[in-house]
């Protein structure tokens, strides 16, 4: 893992919106490029004590001499955000993963409606300033409280102003109104691309889903649904190269008792969004939880997301 860890310096440290803050993160060797990424790629930043988090990278894919990263202080944070807030400062060296692209903008050529809210704008301003380079077609809408939260609203002024459109303090009645028009209007050739918070999310996926193919629908979120511990039950998993069988409680994930029993599985998110830690199901029914995998992939049961999905049979067989 360190190995494929690069080494990045904060160049720049900005507040774009009232509870959001920038990073631009340079090769901490000089005159160095960056790995180059596609629109709709995250890199994973580590951070002290072993704290790993996800962020989308926003800076437009053709600048190779920096990435740049958003984060919103999030009040019930674990963590992460805190610490970036906080303690990232200027000069600062980070490490961060390879980019890696769950969210990528179809390979068609097609056009895009683009809908974002809040700190959603991430993803969607890599694709916004890819689409508009290439010439493709492109319609923009960002989603916000106020004025306050709209992060970088200067960047769709004065780049995006011809495709963009800024919705401030809409009513969630509105904003659904609001969507479904925006749906509505799109042609068979365009694809829809979302992100944002889960009130948001679920509008949107709701409205989408009545109007739209699933091939033409794409979408990312920041989090899963919670899970309520107390209607739980405990399950079995057994690894299919070592043979061992591991109790998982009610309380505790998958990679929970992985981590536990010293078995190593990759992750980012620990939330169910990002693949990270997809792993292959060879026999058992998974109770599958997370915001990752296609209706398609969920119905062959042949892989799991365990860091929030569970077990609708007695056992799960890993290959592990």
């Amino acid at each position: 893992m360190k190995d494929s860890l690069i080494a990045a310096r904060v160049i720049v440290r900005e507040r774009v919106a009232c509870d959001v803050v920038s990073l631009r993160l340079a090769s901490g060797e000089a005159n160095a490029e960056l790995p180059a990424f596609e629109a709709g790629a995250h890199i994973d930043l580590h951070l002290r004590g072993g704290l790993v988090r996800k962020y989308s990278l926003c800076s437009d894919p053709s600048e190779r001499a920096f990435y740049e990263i958003a984060v919103k202080r999030e009040p019930a944070s674990r963590g992460g955000s805190v610490f970036v807030h906080d303690e990232i400062q200027i000069g600062d060296i980070v490490s961060v993963g390879r980019p890696e692209n769950y969210f990528p903008l179809a390979p068609d050529g097609s056009g895009a409606v683009l809908l974002a809210a809040g700190i959603g704008i991430t993803p969607l301003l890599a694709m916004a300033r890819t689409l508009k380079r290439a010439g493709r077609a492109l319609d923009f809408h960002y989603f916000v409280r106020s004025l306050d939260d709209a992060a970088y609203a200067r960047t769709l002024q004065d780049h995006l102003a011809d495709v963009s459109t800024l919705h401030v303090g809409l009513t969630p009645e509105l904003t659904r109104e609001t969507l479904a028009q925006i749906v509505r209007r799109m042609s068979a050739q365009e694809h829809l691309y979302f992100c944002g918070p889960a009130p948001f999310m679920d509008a949107a996926d709701a409205i989408a889903c009545d109007h739209l193919p699933e091939q033409q629908i794409h979408c990312e979120r920041f989090s899963a649904a919670a899970s309520d511990v107390a209607g739980e039950r405990s399950f079995e998993i057994q690894l299919a190269r070592s043979q061992r069988v591991l109790t998982v409680p009610p309380e505790k994930s998958i990679t929970d008792v992985l981590f536990e029993h010293g078995v190593p599985i990759g992750t980012s998110c620990e939330a169910g969004i990002c693949g990270a830690c997809r792993t292959a199901v060879l026999d058992g029914t998974p109770d599958h939880r997370d915001d990752f995998l296609s209706a398609a992939d969920k119905a062959r049961n042949d892989c799991i997301m365990p860091c929030v999905s569970r077990c609708k049979s007695g056992r799960l067989v890993l290959d592990i």
